[in-house]
């Protein structure tokens, strides 16, 4: 009777999870109008309701005709193994609860699947502003100067942003890092302006091609905000500092005070 449940419930093993079980709303639609049901090439139990119920007491009906119908185990009455069957089927409601017990649900798994999604596309939007930065020093003479700072800074260093679209406009919110300083910030956002000027002509018409998405500013702060070590020092905000001991200090590894002023030139 195990083995021959292992075979219908397609599973490798004891060990190994149940493919797929009844949910609840085929086994409430079984048990109130006797459709659909169990069956030999899509045995499954229902492990949510009573062990007696309408849906696993089809299902030991169909496990004994197969068991029997097969010719495997000689010639058994099919009364006898329906009773082994549904003894049998505490034993596999208990082997699919402690293989669950530790696993999401489908609902959880949904959830986090899209947060892993969310996650990432985040990442690649910051990995795309650091590039775009980066570029601003071609566009500009002024700002060739900043090419290898820009060069040292990962895109974590950048600040994150989260979507904030309104009706047929698609844009984001800019997140703050807690750690950042104004100063850095102001001087990052001089680069993603210098980019948005490439996308005109000397007319003033816009380039063809998809323009970067629109961050707007917001009072929305990144959680968790970790902290980029090995940056100059005027990166980091003074407030931020004076919250850290001196072991946190010590592991920010902090690099030389660095030029952050604009020419009169770029910021007209």
């Amino acid at each position: 009777v195990q083995r021959h449940a292992v075979y219908l419930l397609k599973r490798k093993n004891r060990r190994q999870p149940f493919p797929k079980i009844a949910s609840p709303n085929e086994t409430a639609l079984y048990t109130a109008t006797g459709q659909g049901g169990p069956t030999a090439d899509n045995f499954r139990l229902d492990f949510h309701g009573p062990l007696a119920s309408a849906w696993n007491k089809r299902a030991a009906e169909v496990f004994a005709s197969h068991f029997f119908d097969c010719g495997w185990y000689g010639s058994p009455k099919k009364d006898d193994i329906r009773r082994l069957f549904e003894t049998h089927m505490r034993t596999l409601r208990a082997q699919y609860a402690k293989l669950h017990a530790d696993s999401p649900s489908d609902d959880e798994q949904s959830q986090i699947k899209h947060d892993e999604e969310k996650e990432k596309a985040r990442a690649q939007r910051r990995r795309s502003l650091r590039h775009r930065r980066a570029n601003a020093c071609l566009a500009h003479m002024d700002l060739a100067r900043f090419s290898s700072l820009l060069a040292t800074l990962p895109p974590d260093a950048m600040s994150g942003d989260e979507t904030d679209h309104q009706p047929g406009q698609k844009r984001y919110a800019i997140t703050k890092l807690t750690w950042r300083s104004q100063a850095a910030t102001e001087w990052l956002r001089v680069f993603d302006l210098v980019h948005l000027s490439t996308w005109f002509s000397c007319n003033g018409r816009a380039k063809h091609g998809a323009f970067p998405h629109t961050r707007i500013p917001s009072r929305r702060v990144e959680m968790p905000s970790q902290p980029i070590p090995r940056l100059p020092s005027n990166f980091y905000d003074a407030a931020w500092l004076l919250t850290l001991d001196d072991d946190a200090k010590t592991q920010l590894r902090m690099l030389p005070e660095v030029d952050l002023t604009h020419t009169t030139a770029v910021l007209a």
